[in-house]
């Protein structure tokens, strides 16, 4: 068996590089909480970039609005399972756990892309519950799930297309680095971040904020089953 692996290996080194990423990440996760979930943000922005450019793509917006996209259907995943683990209608709790996902914590989609643009140096950013709000408002309308940005930074497709094309492809590489579902906005939410590094220079911080979170807010109540 040990053979057959080291000549698998042999033949594809890119799978055996990302296995001995993996691993390592796994060794890191007893000194680094969140080793797992940096280590499986980056697979997710890889993955999603070079899809993107074999699509003919490289625009920042699209990969921000990708990615929005899974950082909040993931919070909407992960608030889901926890209504279910704890034997309560997902009414019941699903808006407080949204809540806390996208706005409240620490690394929530909201504290990290936040903190990325006031880390360089942004000073005006959207207000959240404002696009939480028209969220809302636009459900059962042709304008859900539209982010509201000018026409030369949209994105090529919508979050929600984004988010059928992806998540089906992605899910198995979330659940290989963070097995629990608790886990997965924080790692959705990390890639977000890397993404809004990836596209400094050529779109600004503000408006990098304002495509996440137009991408992410309506994708956290989106009506999908990907089962």
């Amino acid at each position: 068996m040990t053979l057959f692996k080291k000549l698998l290996a042999f033949r594809d080194p890119r799978r055996a590089a990302r296995e001995s990423l993996h691993r390592q990440s796994l060794e890191r996760t007893r000194v680094d909480p969140l080793a797992q979930a940096k280590a499986g943000s980056r697979e997710l922005v890889r993955i999603v970039s070079e899809q993107l450019q074999s699509r003919g793509d490289t625009r920042p917006e699209s990969l921000l609005c990708a990615l929005g996209a899974l950082a909040g259907f993931a919070c909407q995943v992960s608030a889901r399972t926890n209504a279910f683990a704890h034997g309560m209608p997902e009414r019941d709790r699903l808006a407080e756990d949204l809540s806390l996902l996208l706005f409240g914590m620490e690394y929530s989609v909201w504290g990290l892309v936040a903190g990325a643009a006031r880390h360089h140096g942004c000073t005006s950013l959207p207000e959240p519950a404002e696009i939480w709000a028209s969220v809302g408002k636009s459900m059962g309308t042709a304008q859900f799930g539209v982010p509201r940005v000018p026409r030369q930074h949209a994105a090529r497709e919508l979050p929600a297309e984004y988010l059928r094309l992806f998540w089906p492809m992605l899910k198995p590489v979330i659940t290989r680095y963070c097995g629990n579902p608790a886990h997965w906005p924080v790692m959705c939410a990390l890639a977000l971040q890397q993404g809004m590094e990836a596209g400094r220079g050529r779109l600004d911080a503000g408006m990098a904020v304002r495509i996440s979170l137009e991408s992410a807010l309506p994708m956290a109540r989106i009506h999908a089953d990907f089962s």
